[in-house]
């Protein structure tokens, strides 16, 4: 009887043990907790654009290296290195004094040639009054004529020495041919020059150009574009104008350089680098992710986490994709997607295909206005 009641008392007691372990265990949900994770809804797109910069250079619209037309010795210059200057202003003058002796020289063979005709004026004045009488022979006149021809024909022969002397003086001097600025300068005061040598460097200070190296195979799309163009120099933006439209090839760089006009009210110099800002369209449909909803697969193929209800619970799936474009922070992708597909947005190195997650909200969809193409 003793030992019944003590064996009994060791079943009690088991059983008992037994109910409170059942009912201070844990559900497996509250050991196991759901992982939440951020989403966004798929929205298609039938383009993306890609935002592209193409490098030129600022050059003036004229660029003269001016020389002067004669040779000789500088003796002034009225111009340097960065001076702004207006059309018909001296820049540098020649030693002109062989030029003005020359010129006195030839007014003294005038003056001599004056006095050679009053006299011959005179001679005919009194053989024509001799004839009158019977007195002179008509030889004697027709020579005193021919005389006096001779020494007119010297006379203009003088002046026109003269004159082009004078345009020699006018010559020695440079002058700007239009409003500009001084960029370089070769010579100095006391060098001897020849004719054409090149003294001073003349740039425009209006239609300033920017000339901008293109692909070829982008060629025919710049080209057809009819919308406005915009030119960065700088942190400065202006609107240009298309001059022509390139016609070669260049062999250093294997672009087509194309010329576009500024405004005049354009505050550039000679030199700086300036950047064309063309939107380029791609025709292609597909859909614009954050680059933190992409995971590397297997083979280079890129992947993203999409959920699928099931069971009202929401699984984890693997969808493979082809990037179409990406910059800094979004990805233009194409795949095995659907319109309105809810993507996983980020943490995706915590998931697995299969699991179970819990969605905490939907984020908008990434929308881009504007995308930097790498070059």
């Amino acid at each position: 009887m003793k030992r019944i009641t003590i064996a009994g008392v060791m079943m009690a007691s088991m059983l008992l043990a037994g109910c409170n372990s059942a009912t201070t265990s844990p559900p497996e949900q509250q050991m196991n907790p759901l992982l939440s994770v951020n989403t966004f809804a798929l929205a298609p797109s039938d383009h993306y654009n890609v935002e592209r910069e193409y490098v030129g250079m600022i050059q003036a619209g004229q660029q003269a290296n001016l020389g002067a037309e004669l040779g000789g010795k500088v003796a002034r210059l009225l111009a340097d290195i960065g001076d702004n200057v207006k059309v018909g202003d001296p820049l540098l003058i020649l030693d002109t004094q062989l030029l003005v002796t020359q010129a006195d020289e030839l007014r003294a063979q005038q003056s001599q040639i004056t006095a050679q005709l009053d006299l011959v004026e005179a001679s005919l004045k009194r053989q024509n009054s001799l004839k009158k009488k019977g007195f002179s022979a008509d030889s004697d006149i027709d020579a005193l004529n021919s005389q006096r021809n001779a020494l007119r024909a010297n006379y203009r022969q003088l002046t026109a020495a003269l004159a082009a002397n004078q345009l020699r003086q006018d010559k020695s001097t440079v002058y700007a041919p239009y409003d500009g600025t001084i960029s370089a300068r070769y010579i100095s005061k006391g060098d001897v020059i020849n004719t054409g040598t090149p003294t001073l460097t003349l740039l425009s200070s209006t239609s300033k150009e920017a000339h901008i190296g293109i692909p070829a195979k982008q060629l025919t799309k710049l080209i057809g574009h009819n919308g406005v163009w915009q030119l960065r120099v700088g942190t400065r933006g202006y609107p240009v104008t298309l001059v022509n439209p390139g016609a070669r090839v260049d062999s250093g760089s294997r672009t087509v350089k194309l010329r576009f006009a500024l405004p005049e009210s354009a505050d550039v110099i000679d030199g700086e680098l300036a950047y064309l800002q063309f939107n380029d369209v791609y025709d292609k449909p597909g859909y614009w992710i954050p680059l933190s909803a992409m995971t590397d697969g297997l083979r280079g193929v890129w992947n993203v986490f999409v959920l699928s209800e099931q069971a009202q619970q929401h699984l984890v799936e693997r969808r493979s994709i082809q990037v179409l474009h990406a910059n800094a922070e979004h990805a233009y992708v194409t795949g095995a997607l659907t319109p309105g597909e809810r993507i996983i947005s980020d943490g995706l190195h915590r998931l697995v295909p299969g699991q179970t997650v819990q969605p905490i909200k939907k984020l908008p969809l990434p929308l881009k206005t504007r995308d930097e193409a790498v070059l």
